[in-house]
């Protein structure tokens, strides 16, 4: 399977008339690359759990980068969006090109990299971090389709009296008409722990992290989601970055002292449906069974048909 077939599989479905469910887009780093868990290890991630918690109802569609910061994530971003309107990421019409379907909702979780200490080569200073996460949010939303606002291939399909190949209902948009957007805040890091791994467990070149620069720049997205209408999760805090016992504490949610295990993704996932409760114009993206959820079973019960 090559890229080029890969990156042609969504306008064959297209063509294919495949009705598409809406869709969660999960960008971020390896924590969102390992987000459906690994066999032997973390068997369920917080990804897994949330295509468990919209099975019928939404696809997850996970877009993980191992190692990457915010800075590798603006370079990868034009072809994870494509372009609804036939152009590749380089705005090149492009009959071919890569196709992102509309969205329900997004998760942006970058900074684990982006945070390390200065001699690691993934550091970024943290005023470029924060810019990247805005020109990332702001990319996003001008790039992606909002599920439930027709592409112009829908609008096509419309004109011509053809059946679009994207299911139409629920008509489901944000009261800000923005993309929703959750960010997550870096997790916690064990230094001591990520330090034996990368020099006992698995040899590497050292990339020596902090928790305290996983705190500063944790406090930016914080900041960003304000101003950038986004819902939130503090990773950082409800994995107790914060607490007095410290690594001794925290780690126990960390598989090397930065990715996480079993018990740190179920608080991950648990973080990200509590942040869409809690965002008064967020609360419809969750599933019907949920109090404000309007995200519906595709089709009828079996009950209903016989």
């Amino acid at each position: 399977l090559t890229l080029t077939t890969m990156k042609s599989v969504v306008p064959f479905a297209m063509k294919m008339r495949i009705r598409i469910r809406p869709t969660i887009l999960l960008f971020g780093d390896s924590i969102t690359e390992f987000a459906f868990g690994l066999e032997g290890e973390n068997e369920i991630g917080w990804a897994s759990l949330l295509a468990s918690t919209y099975s019928r109802r939404a696809d997850i569609l996970s877009r993980g980068f191992s190692g990457y910061n915010t800075k590798h994530a603006l370079g990868v971003l034009p072809s994870i969006l494509g372009s609804t309107r036939g152009t590749n990421g380089n705005g090149n019409t492009n009959a071919n090109a890569n196709v992102c379907p509309p969205l329900l909702f997004c998760t942006v979780f970058f900074g684990a990299n982006d945070a390390s200490m200065p001699s690691a080569r993934q550091f970024l200073d943290i005023d470029e971090y924060t810019d990247n996460i805005r020109q990332i949010v702001t990319e996003i939303r001008s790039n992606a389709t909002t599920y439930g606002s027709p592409s112009e291939g829908e609008e096509d399909a419309e004109e011509e009296g053809r059946e679009s190949p994207v299911s139409k209902k629920p008509k489901l948009t944000s009261a800000s008409d923005k993309l929703p957007i959750v960010l997550l805040t870096p997790p916690p890091v064990s230094s001591s722990a990520w330090d034996h791994y990368c020099t006992v467990i698995a040899p590497r070149p050292l990339s020596p992290r902090s928790n305290e620069n996983a705190k500063l720049y944790g406090a930016r997205v914080l900041q960003l989601a304000k101003e950038l209408d986004c819902a939130v999760v503090d990773t950082f805090n409800i994995l107790g970055g914060n607490h007095e016992e410290g690594e001794k504490f925290y780690g126990k949610y960390l598989t090397d002292g930065l990715h996480l295990n079993e018990e740190g993704n179920r608080l991950v996932y648990r973080g990200i449906m509590d942040a869409l409760k809690s965002k008064s114009d967020y609360a419809h993206l969750l599933p019907s069974t949920e109090d404000g959820g309007t995200v519906p079973l595709e089709e009828k019960l079996w009950s209903e048909l016989c």
